[in-house]
């Protein structure tokens, strides 16, 4: 079984069979052609060696022809009997000599016989056949004799048919010659359109595969540079996407680790930092909580031993009394919110499910403000999330309150949504409220310890929050909830597969009922000197 060949690797396979396929392609269109027209011009050179020893056997064949006509124009005029016929006048010797002559040799058309003063002695012409315009003729004079002798004029004929046939052949070798020389130059000129065209689709296929290599050469040498900023302790940006291959799900998967490294930075930072204020928390409790019983002793001996009878300077004394045990009061719930951040204690998760947990946190903090509406919307399924039971509600307790705070006595609205995301699995819990938001400018400062932007109250609450969430290795976010207040996002990590929500325990309970009693404890101090009765909020709910 072939091996599953990645997109990666593909993109590499498509550069390398472009590169060298294309030319190969272009190579076995062309080169039969040159081969073709190399193996056309080697043929051409023998034929057109034939045509030259064709018309050099036409040339040969001629000069032959006129030694064959001067030797028996010799051999005739040498001839005894004529010479000595030609000396006498002998007319009747002379036509004799003459028409055997003429019959001995086919090719003499027409003799004569000149006497020395020019006048024609004898002449005779040759058959009827050899006097038509298919035969070109050839005179040969020769003298019959030494000194004033007579002259012996001969006519050859050469059949017009190889004068033309030399001159067709000269003609064809002349053309033929020309025609090569053509077919070489062409045959050049194609050779180098075969090289230049190879070169260019060369030079595009390389370009190409180029392009497709550089396209992944290009995203891996960002993830080099971006591991090396993440050596150097950078973090806070993603890395570029591009393609779809596995370069990009392991840029995906870079970036995603940037994220998580940055968020576990942030978080062990924002630990530390709370671990140090929490040291302070403490010290500055112990040193306020010290001086306090003895400032309230203090007072109250005062009062007891202001004199009776002196109503104003005893009413003077009430007065400051009651001023500075109220402020007393304050400091003493100050220490008790600084030493309960001191001692926030470790988070233990146990698998809880997220319906029965949100009821249970409802009916522990029952009194968060007259005529408040907290709504819920659970999903229908179960869903099962790990969570230190005391702390998360806690969590959700001070979020809850914030909102009423926020959107005023008598006027909050909020809702706890919680869901799980498909994408990632996490669980999210909701906080929302219709209160009037918070800026985005400081909507990361309100994680700070000792910030806050009421009038009232020591910036801890939501430091508590996040420390709490982050030890369950979570994350809080600030938002905009959709009626426009502020929306906690909450983001947890999913419970195992295989884990089964543990009961209620009758510690839990307990637990329960302790902070709902010392949540209504805390809220008569507060609202010390008012005679009304809290009321419960309507608490509703959206799941079955």
């Amino acid at each position: 079984m072939w091996p599953r060949i990645s997109r990666f690797e593909r993109r590499i396979i498509i550069a390398i069979f472009l590169a060298a396929t294309v030319p190969f392609v272009i190579s076995v269109i062309f080169i039969p052609q040159i081969i073709e027209t190399r193996l056309a011009l080697s043929m051409h050179t023998g034929v057109r060696e034939q045509l030259e020893d064709s018309a050099l056997f036409y040339k040969d064949f001629f000069d032959a022809k006129k030694s064959e006509y001067s030797a028996r124009a010799e051999a005739m005029a040498s001839d005894p009997i004529l010479i000595r016929a030609a000396r006498e006048g002998n007319v009747t010797d002379v036509r004799v000599r003459l028409e055997q002559a003429i019959a001995d040799y086919p090719e003499v058309r027409s003799v004569r016989v000149i006497t020395f003063d020019e006048e024609i002695l004898v002449a005779l012409d040759g058959p009827e056949e050899r006097m038509g315009d298919g035969f070109v003729p050839k005179t040969i004079v020769l003298p019959l004799g030494l000194g004033d002798a007579p002259k012996l004029e001969v006519v050859f004929i050469l059949s017009r048919k190889f004068l033309a046939d030399r001159a067709h052949a000269e003609e064809i070798a002349r053309l033929y010659d020309a025609s090569l020389r053509t077919e070489d130059q062409r045959s050049r000129t194609f050779y180098l359109t075969y090289i230049a065209i190879s070169a260019f689709v060369l030079l595009v296929s390389l370009f190409i595969g180029y392009l497709l290599a550089r396209s992944v050469t290009r995203r891996v040498s960002r993830l080099a540079l971006a591991t090396e900023r993440v050596a150097r302790g950078e973090s806070g940006f993603t890395v570029p996407l591009g393609g779809d291959d596995e370069i990009t799900e392991l840029t995906n998967g870079f970036n995603r680790m940037i994220e998580e490294v940055a968020d576990a930075r942030d978080r062990i930072v924002y630990l530390e930092k709370v671990s140090g204020w929490q040291e302070f928390a403490r010290r500055l409790a112990h040193e306020i909580k010290n001086p306090l019983t003895p400032i309230r002793l203090a007072i109250q001996e005062l009062r007891r031993r202001a004199p009776d009878n002196e109503p104003r300077f005893k009413k003077l004394v009430d007065d400051a009394s009651d001023v500075v045990e109220e402020e007393i009061g304050a400091l003493t719930r100050l220490v008790g919110e600084f030493s309960q951040f001191a001692r926030l204690p470790e988070v233990t998760p146990s698998p809880v499910d997220a319906k029965r947990f949100v009821h249970g946190f409802l009916s522990a903090y029952n009194q968060f403000e007259p005529d408040a509406v907290v709504e819920v919307d659970l999903p229908d399924k179960p869903l099962t999330v790990a969570v230190d039971r005391v702390l998360m509600r806690r969590v959700l307790a001070n979020l809850v309150m914030n909102g009423i705070q926020a959107a005023g006595k008598g006027k909050a609205k909020l809702t706890i949504r919680i869901a799980r995301i498909p994408a990632t699995g996490l669980v999210e819990i909701r906080v929302e409220d219709n209160g009037p938001g918070v800026p985005q400018d400081v909507a990361e400062k309100v994680f700070e310890p000792y910030y806050t932007t009421k009038t009232e109250g020591t910036g801890l609450g939501l430091a508590i929050v996040k420390k709490i969430v982050l030890q369950h290795g979570g994350s809080i976010a600030l938002r905009r909830s959709p009626v426009g207040g502020a929306a906690f996002v909450i983001l947890l990590p999913p419970a195992p597969h295989d884990a089964v929500p543990e009961e209620d325990s009758e510690m839990d309970e307990a637990l329960d009922a302790a902070a709902a009693e010392v949540r209504a404890e805390d809220e008569r101090e507060e609202r010390a000197g008012d005679p009304a009765e809290p009321a419960s909020p309507d608490v509703t709910t959206n799941s079955p």
